[in-house]
């Protein structure tokens, strides 16, 4: 690679072109008549002569090869568009007359591992952001087919499609292409050259890449070795496999905890990989990409860069996600303490009834924030699904108030807005494409980042939190409490819910707000509080195996608990599947992440939730108060019972 390397954001899953305008892609390359800015999935992008008669294999080859070792899938030519080369014209000279006057000079390359519904519909919000900026005014006179084309495309990503959609794509792309008088249409080259892998999306609900999060299951892939480590550490024995032979998943037992890509020692295991979309997205121009951190996530991420187990690093975070662009840098935390509202006033409601007499109240309440748990009290305990509280998890309550308030009161609508979750947790990808959290089409999540997810981001993108200055979170959204942040790890929650509620029953300020008989680290654990008068047997389990026994105890009536917490992963959040691999003492390195939050909890001046100011101000606005009609058209899910039938996996022939 010589001469002037562009400024560009890049991972380990491909890189895109970021801050070249057009006009300096044009001055690049026209400095020399064999000069081409190539990017996408090569491991050097960047600006390159091309050699005389060289073929894209040569051109690939000086970018030193296509990442991963993948195969070449195609090449678009040109910004705004000059054409798609596919595999036929891999080994053939490059005929520079493909770059027309109307296209600047690039060649952007796909591999295998791209999927050709999400490239073309980020392809469109490029288009999209450019006209909006004031560029491609040609475009304006078929803007309307351009929109119709995302939505269509957007209708095929999300499983909500039929091959009628195929149609409308060709007749759109056929009258922008006579409209526009051109050479190339790049919706009629998509139709044309990748026909099977749309319809494979329409017809089978499948994306062999894994990057059309809403179809994507937890895939044990063809690199499985078959050593068993899954198998043995699934706590619901959903993996099926015999020794050196590759393993497979029963989606019907499966909660997508992923705690089996948390022991993998190859790899083998995919829960999909949001990655390329996170870089495409922040490369779009006019698009606002906007982050909500998990509050396990703080005090995880570091290790991957020197730091500490339980170190918290919020505010490196916030610099590194600015760094990439990210116009709004978030946290969940704060919709922890509005969860805890709706929570506690749930846990306050039934407790005063039960007390007064009412036989017809259900307890023990269930605290639900954990989607695994969900996931598994829906397929093993649909008898018992008038246990959960009904308010949404932090990560929904937090995306439903960004989009459909904070959005609108910056001028801007759902759409506006991409609406990205940094969890510690494979089963938040699930939950974020539950339909009951969306509005339509547009879901509150867009998509979520895993922890292991962001720090190769971060590495690759030359970001180390170590080195970089830390920045505060934006809080335009408000502050956190201590209680907020307690979430991330076993026993947090249901403290965190108690803090409120006993102090709305007692009408007191309670003084120890620290309630260590709910702490500890036994997988399921019976805890006595009290608080004045009030006595509560409170449940905690962490794993879903030790959950299983205190549900089976609980609908025998040989356990009886006020208010109980479970959450899927050991140790809470801070153990999840999309944390950081712990190869080494593991027990004293989620100790210490535990501890972590509880030192930041600690520091806080404001430890329970109602007392947090941004929370009251919401209510005060908006929502009225707890469990209002308001709160929980806006607050508030419902479960559904998912019953098992017979096996249901995926084989690699069937991917």
């Amino acid at each position: 690679m010589t001469d002037k390397n562009p400024t560009m954001i890049q991972s380990g899953r491909g890189s895109v072109f970021s801050v070249f305008s057009e006009d300096e892609i044009k001055e690049i390359t026209s400095d020399s008549n064999r000069k081409v800015a190539v990017s996408g999935k090569i491991n050097n992008p960047g600006i390159i002569d091309v050699p005389n008669g060289a073929s894209l294999k040569d051109i690939i080859e000086l970018c030193g090869g296509i990442l991963n070792n993948s195969n070449f899938k195609a090449a678009q030519l040109g910004i705004p568009f000059g054409g798609f080369l596919t595999k036929e014209s891999f080994d053939k000279e490059l005929d520079f007359k493909l770059f027309d006057e109307n296209t600047n000079r690039t060649i952007i390359i796909l591999s295998e591992e791209d999927c050709i519904i999400q490239y073309a519909r980020y392809y469109i919000d490029y288009l999209l952001g450019k006209m909006q900026e004031g560029s491609y005014e040609q475009y304006g006179v078929v803007e309307n087919e351009i929109k119709r084309m995302w939505r269509i495309l957007d209708r095929i990503s999300k499983g909500r499609s039929n091959m009628r959609d195929i149609y409308l794509l060709r007749t759109l792309a056929s009258s922008v292409k006579d409209t526009l008088k051109q050479r190339y249409n790049i919706m009629e080259e998509i139709i044309d050259k990748f026909y099977h892998e749309i319809e494979e999306h329409i017809e089978e609900n499948k994306c062999y890449t894994s990057q059309c999060n809403h179809l994507i299951k937890l895939t044990i892939t063809h690199r499985c070795i078959g050593c068993g480590a899954c198998k043995r550490a699934c706590p619901v024995d959903c993996i099926i496999g015999e020794p050196r032979q590759q393993h497979y998943i029963d989606y019907n037992r499966c909660t997508h905890c992923g705690k089996c890509i948390s022991v993998c020692p190859v790899d083998a295991i995919t829960a999909g990989d949001n990655t390329f979309k996170f870089i495409r997205d922040l490369s779009t121009p006019n698009k606002v990409v906007i982050t909500q951190m998990a509050p396990a996530v703080r005090v995880t991420i570091g290790e991957a860069f020197g730091f500490e187990p339980g170190d918290n690093v919020e505010s490196r975070i916030a610099a590194g996600l600015r760094a990439l662009g990210v116009d709004y840098v978030f946290d969940t935390t704060w919709a922890a303490d509005l969860t805890i509202m709706e929570e506690a006033a749930e846990l306050q409601d039934r407790l005063e009834k039960y007390f007064a007499g009412d036989k017809s109240v259900k307890l023990p309440i269930l605290t639900s924030c954990c989607p695994a748990w969900v996931n598994f009290i829906e397929k093993n305990y649909g008898d018992m699904l008038d246990v959960p509280s009904s308010a949404k998890s932090p990560m929904q309550m937090f995306a439903t108030v960004a989009k459909d308030i904070w959005a609108k009161e910056n001028g801007m609508t759902r759409d506006d807005v991409t609406s990205v979750a940094i969890m510690p947790c494979v089963a938040k990808k699930y939950e974020a494409s539950r339909p009951e959290f969306s509005r339509g089409l547009n879901y509150d999540v867009d998509y979520v980042i895993t922890t292991r997810e962001l720090i190769k981001i971060f590495r690759d993108s030359g970001i180390d939190l170590k080195e970089i200055e830390p920045e505060e979170i934006d809080k335009i959204m408000g502050e956190y409490t201590g209680a907020g942040i307690i979430f991330g790890r076993t026993g947090g929650v249901i403290e965190a819910a108690l803090r409120t509620a006993l102090e709305n029953m007692t009408g007191e300020r309670i003084k120890n707000i620290e309630f260590h008989s709910l702490r500890g680290w036994d997988g399921f654990r019976a805890c006595e509080v009290e608080v004045g008068d009030i006595k509560l047997r409170i449940g905690v389990a962490h794993g879903l195996q030790e959950a299983g026994k205190m549900l089976d105890k609980i609908r025998a009536k040989e356990e009886f608990f006020h208010a109980i917490e479970i959450m899927a992963c050991v140790g809470g959040c801070v153990g999840g599947g999309g944390q950081p691999k712990v190869r080494k003492n593991k027990d004293e390195v989620l100790r210490k992440r535990g501890e972590g939050l509880n030192a930041i909890d600690r520091s806080k001046e404001l430890r329970v939730s109602k007392e947090n100011p941004a929370v009251q101000a919401i209510y005060e606005k908006y929502l009225d108060y707890p469990l209002s009609h308001k709160a929980h058209e806006l607050l508030h899910t419902r479960y559904f019972a998912r019953p098992k039938k017979g096996h249901d996996y995926i084989r690699d022939e069937d991917r």
